[in-house]
């Protein structure tokens, strides 16, 4: 009987085949089901994520970027990450809705949902239809649900990377048809660098008990990865919709908020780990942010006054 010799490793590596690695950070927050009455409105604000909103009943009016843009029920709406928009109800039965906020920090999906991405699908389009089924069963699970397991979050997020996908071909498909590109490989990794270190630095900050926390500076992250600062926004800004500082003050904001809410660390404690050196300048800066004092923020969630 002849002996058999192992196949040499050259011969059958190339065989093999890869799925592709993921590293996605993906947020799914602020979903909600609301009846408002005639004349409500959101003032202008901008988020680091995106927005959907399905009208349900009635009729709204939604300026995006100085664009204005009408409403009825069956429709939705999806605001672009870093767009500054203003809703208001109009019609006079009022009006109800469902809203939804989600983020994920692939780059190449930022720069196409902020560059090409449509802002209306009305009711009866193709890209309404292909969305609706996503969206209805989110409201499913909120008025079904009180108490939500690990598999509800589970399904939750599997419905988010469903509608990732929907917008992703919708996009894409225009896309071709107008024959674009992206932007270089090179500007997307650097846009992601400026990305993970901003995170990186908040969080770092945030984390560290006591004072003098080191600030986080958009100039000293364009430097280390040797490139100008008027540059590093550039890049930024095309592939998620807002300025490395901007982006920067929401994250700071995220952080602001979750450390106010924990009673046993004081407003001056939290200021100092965002960077602030007085306890005042991180007040007025969060006024500007909320409307509203830490102080006053700490006590509508429900936390004592520790300052």
């Amino acid at each position: 009987m002849k002996e058999l010799k192992p196949t040499p490793y050259a011969e059958w590596h190339h065989k093999v085949r890869w799925l592709p690695a993921m590293d996605w950070n993906v947020k799914f927050y602020g979903a909600h089901e609301q009846q408002v009455p005639y004349g409500w409105s959101v003032p202008a604000e901008a988020h680091i994520g995106f927005e959907i909103n399905l009208i349900l009943e009635g009729s709204q009016e939604t300026t995006i970027e100085h664009n204005r843009y009408a409403l009825n029920a069956g429709d939705i709406l999806l605001v672009p990450a870093g767009f500054h928009h203003v809703i208001r109800c109009t019609s006079r039965e009022g009006m109800s809705y469902f809203c939804a906020h989600f983020n994920v920090d692939e780059p190449i999906f930022r720069q196409l949902m902020v560059k090409h991405g449509q802002v209306v699908y009305p009711k009866g389009s193709n890209g309404n239809a292909a969305l609706r089924p996503v969206v209805d069963q989110w409201l499913d699970l909120l008025r079904a649900k009180t108490v939500f397991t690990t598999e509800d979050r589970f399904h939750i997020q599997m419905l988010l990377f469903e509608l990732f996908r929907h917008l992703v071909r919708m996009v894409m498909q225009e896309k071709e048809q107008r024959q674009e590109t992206l932007r270089p490989p090179s500007s997307l990794h650097y846009a992601k660098a400026i990305e993970e270190a901003l995170k990186a630095g908040v969080k770092t900050l945030a984390a560290e008990e006591g004072e003098g926390g080191t600030a986080v500076r958009v100039e000293e992250i364009a430097a280390s990865l040797g490139i100008t600062q008027g540059y590093a926004s550039e890049i930024f800004r095309k592939v998620y919709g807002l300025s490395p500082r901007q982006y920067l003050s929401e994250l700071k904001l995220h952080e602001a908020k979750v450390l106010i809410q924990q009673p046993r660390i004081s407003l001056g404690e939290a200021a100092a780990r965002l960077g602030y050196a007085h306890l005042s300048h991180f007040s007025r800066q969060f006024k500007r942010w909320t409307g509203m004092s830490p102080l006053q923020y700490r006590r509508q969630s429900g936390h004592s006054d520790r300052s």
